[in-house]
């Protein structure tokens, strides 16, 4: 009795070269899905960890620290909350000799730096530097509101930028998948029209494929998850090295990256192979 599994092995058997010729574009299609899947879970981990924008806060010569605190607080609380306030000491920022022609340190006003989170929008800073500003305690408000709204845009541009990129790359992924499915059912074609005329069942005409498109897909990912370890380990520190920021996740982050679009894919492949070889039509003569 011919069965499904010799089957598949007797058409791999056949036509090795387009069996082959789909691991390679498969391979490197699941190498450049690991880099989109790596981008997003580094601008991800470097966006949340990231710390805000900040602004600095001078206040009057002779105001109590839990009033200005308070002050700042309830501000805060209306306008950016989550946002931190700390108490810069004189001398963490101002020299020796300056404190010394200053004088009394009652004469040295509190300073304040203010953190907002980096989900804060840039009205909202901007609304909250006007209101600190306007009270009566504080005597100067330093914030390079220019600079901040730079920041901002920069970081809108770098995740639409990610998305931008990433929903084409995954669809060209998904596409290169598909192409392939469709060339290794090109050397099934007769024998599943054949069993059709036959009578044969759902499973009997598409196994075969669904066995072969997860084999492909399981050497395709085996490959590219070399290539991609290869080309991330190689290039990634070059670039944390240059522009001094950190990218590279672990290497168990990297694992269950690999592990889990596997498995993305071949479920995608099942699913794909099993409706291809069911749209054969019967063969007639």
């Amino acid at each position: 009795m011919i069965t499904v599994n010799v089957r598949a092995v007797r058409s791999l058997e056949q036509d090795k070269k387009s069996f082959w010729v789909v691991v390679v574009l498969c391979s490197l299609a699941f190498c450049l899905l690991a880099h989109m899947s790596l981008i997003f879970i580094s601008f991800y981990e470097n966006h949340r960890t990231m710390t805000g924008d900040e602004i600095s806060v001078f206040m009057e010569p002779g105001t109590k620290a839990e009033d200005a605190k308070k002050f700042l607080t309830s501000q805060l609380d209306k306008l950016a909350p989550g946002s931190e306030i700390r108490l810069i000491p004189p001398k963490d920022i101002l020299e020796e000799d300056i404190l010394k022609l200053i004088g009394k340190k009652d004469k040295i006003p509190d300073i304040y730096v203010i953190t907002f989170p980096i989900s804060t929008p840039f009205a909202s800073i901007q609304e909250m530097v006007h209101v600190i500003a306007e009270a009566k305690d504080v005597s100067v408000v330093s914030a390079n509101l220019d600079w901040i709204k730079k920041r901002y845009s920069l970081r809108q541009a770098l995740a639409l930028g990610a998305v931008a990129f990433g929903i084409p790359a995954c669809a060209l992924v998904g596409l290169l998948f598909v192409v392939g499915i469709h060339r290794l059912n090109s050397f099934l074609k007769h024998d599943q029209a054949l069993l059709l005329m036959l009578g044969a069942n759902r499973w009997q005409v598409s196994g075969p494929l669904v066995e072969i498109a997860c084999a492909a897909t399981l050497i395709s990912s085996a490959i590219g998850s070399v290539l991609y370890f290869i080309t991330t380990y190689v290039s990634v520190p070059l670039l944390e090295d240059a522009f001094e920021v950190h990218l590279l996740p672990s290497l168990g982050v990297n694992i269950l990256i690999c592990m889990f679009l596997t498995f993305v894919l071949m479920v995608y492949a099942t699913v794909c192979s099993y409706v291809t070889a069911g749209r054969t039509n019967p063969l007639t003569f």
